[in-house]
This record gives structure tokens, sequence and C-alpha cells, in this order.
């Protein structure tokens, strides 16, 4: 999980990050204790489930009550300064899936590949147990978000950083 996160970070490092640039976390959690873990992790978080959503804080503390409303979704977003990725690990390893998300980047030209920089389609999302349309998926992956005909763009950005782009294609977010 660390090295899919380190070379989520790696790509983001590969753009610049646009005003107002936030990360955001997904992360579905089955297990009341999971709930009560990430609670504590990002209380500022929103949890949502059984068709109610709550801010970590307003959370009931009733095991019994929180089981009713399982699974439950957390969703966090903060600025890219932030500590998001501190926590973020202990979240994960508990999670049926989760994400990843840094949007608001852009990317700069590569002259050599005829690209002019790009400002918008552009993102790094690390996907766990999904895939980039929150589809099930085994194991964990990164995607690099360019504009449909860019893929050279995609190739370029994964050698800058020593790896190789491993899939096809796919349309994300």
């Amino acid at each position: 999980m660390a090295a899919v996160i380190a070379v989520a970070v790696s790509l983001v490092g590969c753009g610049e990050l646009q005003e107002g640039a936030s990360v955001y976390l997904d992360a579905e959690l089955f297990r009341v204790e999971d709930v009560v873990r990430a609670r504590g992790v990002f209380p500022q978080g929103w949890f949502s489930g059984g068709g109610e959503h709550f801010r970590g804080v307003d959370l009931p503390d009733d095991a019994a009550v929180l089981a009713r409303l399982l699974p439950m979704v957390l969703s966090v977003e903060e600025p890219v300064e932030g500590d998001l990725l501190e926590g973020a690990p202990e979240v994960l390893r508990q999670a049926g899936w989760g994400q990843i998300a840094w949007m608001a980047l852009s990317w700069p030209a590569v002259p050599e590949l005829d690209l002019g920089p790009e400002y918008s389609r552009t993102g790094v999302q690390a996907s766990f147990g999904i895939n980039a349309n929150h589809e099930p998926a085994s194991g964990h992956t990164v995607y690099v978000h360019v504009r449909p005909w860019e893929d050279e763009r995609a190739q370029h950005l994964a050698r800058r950083i020593g790896h190789d782009v491993i899939g096809p294609s796919e349309h994300g977010w």
C-alpha cells in the first residue's frame, strides 16, 4: 500500500497544483470497529451509511446503531498540504475498497511529443480494491488521468518517475 501511495505522490509531483487543489479519500468500511477507528483518524470526514450522513464528530457512539448503518463510506477532502496521507493507510488497510485522488493538477507541455500543457482532465488516483470507475478489482492500481487521445502523456509521466504504464487506457472520471 505504501508503495502505491508513493508512486501516486511521485506522479502528482510531475504536475503543478492549481489553486485550491485537494486530495480526496474514500473508503468503504464493513465493521463497527473500523468506523470508530476511522472517526478517530478523520473526525471531520463524512460517513455515509443506511441512507444517513454524519460528520465523524457527530457519529453515534452506540455500536448497535453503527452496526445498522453498515457498510459505511468515509469521504474526506483536504488541501494537498494537509495530513490526509498520514492517516489514510490506517483506514485503507481495513477498508473493503478505497481510493486517494488528487485533482486540480496541470500537466506540463511535452514538446518532444507535441503535447501542450493540460489543465483539464488531469489527476492521479490510487485505487485499492476498485478500478478507476469504482468497480471491484483485485489489488491496487495508480491511474494517471489525461485526455483520451493522449496516452503518450501518461507513458511520459510514468517514465519520469521510473515506471511504465502497465495496462490499456480506461475511461475514468
